[in-house]
């Protein structure tokens, strides 16, 4: 077989092999940590000596089925819940096209599957209260990267009673929103936090500006030196941020 041959078989093979379903996937929860699986798709971590007062859902960004790229994010998470004071909970997106899992930000998407994935949520909340003997007082919805995108599809259509938001690498306004997005009450404070050497900068820009025509209570911070990436400063600044602006939920 010459080597052209050889290489037409190999990539006939690759596209025949089937692809890894959702279901097939590893586990989604980091086994470690103090991380504990509320259930095949949702994580949760709460520290030590939590009050249990505040409870943050996290949204990761595109992560590709049968990997573990999702476990980074959760030990990020857990620093800063350590830090900060929060418990969290960490879903799992849906597998829309192809074989990343993803959150629902097209209106056709969000039309399938929304109510499914916001119910989910709001189940892990529930069964949190209900072991906790009390209702979180604030819960605030996070997403990096992919997830920033539908947080701020979130925060902008005003699908939930939240005490507010936080974007990282990543969120946007489609145009016009400051038009339709104006009426929205009420207006939880959002933090936008990007960096200047991200490629895709210019989306938390733009949702920048139209939370300020708004006047849409936010945070803005630009650091120079970061690209796609969330760090602990920037969890800290949101928490605090958002601990000081935003009222309970």
């Amino acid at each position: 077989m010459t080597r052209g041959a050889l290489a037409v078989a190999l990539v006939a093979l690759l596209l025949a092999a089937p692809r890894l379903r959702a279901e097939e996937a590893p586990p989604w929860c980091y086994p470690g940590d103090g991380i504990e699986e509320l259930s095949p798709t949702v994580c949760h971590f709460a520290p030590k000596k939590s009050s249990h007062d505040t409870l943050v859902v996290f949204l990761h960004g595109l992560t590709k089925v049968g990997t573990r790229w999702q476990h980074d994010g959760e030990r990020t998470l857990v620093r800063g819940a350590n830090a900060n004071g929060f418990d969290v909970i960490m879903p799992r997106g849906r597998v829309l096209r192809g074989d990343l899992f993803n959150w629902p930000t097209s209106v056709k998407d969000q039309a399938a599957l929304e109510s499914d994935v916001l119910g989910e949520w709001q189940a892990a909340r529930e069964a949190l209260e209900q072991r906790n003997g009390k209702p979180f007082e604030r819960v605030y919805v996070w997403g990096f990267s992919a997830g920033a995108y539908y947080v701020s599809s979130l925060a902008l259509r005003g699908k939930l009673p939240v005490a507010g938001y936080a974007t990282f690498a990543g969120g946007a306004a489609p145009k016009g929103s400051a038009r339709w997005a104006r009426g929205t009450h009420p207006k939880p404070p959002i933090y936008v936090g990007y960096g200047k050497k991200d490629k895709s900068r210019k989306d938390p820009m733009r949702l920048a500006h139209e939370l300020a025509v708004m006047h849409w209570p936010r945070k803005v911070v630009e650091r120079k030196k970061l690209g796609h990436s969330m760090t602990d400063a920037q969890m800290r600044e949101a928490f605090q941020f958002l601990s000081k602006t935003s009222s309970g939920k």
